[in-house]
């Protein structure tokens, strides 16, 4: 376990289960109403990749996708994190 430098969280080593590589602690817009998320920013993620043609009903010139994220304030549940993808 270690201490988030920026919030004083305390935050375990977490690791995306579609890639292996260790998550990033993300401190989240405050409008969000989450405080600091942990997400894989690989890029080439199985999960990341291709994720822009899995979001239905999205304009076909929009560029966005999803990340493998997790909530420490909810117990590490993961989500989808919207983001924007080349």
């Amino acid at each position: 376990m270690s201490s988030y430098i920026y919030s004083n969280t305390e935050l375990e080593e977490r690791y995306c289960p579609h890639c292996k590589e260790e998550l990033s602690p993300w401190i989240a817009p405050p409008e969000s109403g989450w405080a600091v998320l942990m997400v894989c920013n690989n890029n080439d993620c199985s999960f990341y990749k291709g994720s822009d043609e899995d979001i239905i009903n999205k304009r076909d010139d929009s560029c966005l996708g999803c990340r493998y994220a997790e909530n420490p304030d909810n117990n590490y549940s993961s989500f989808n994190l919207l983001a924007w993808c080349k």
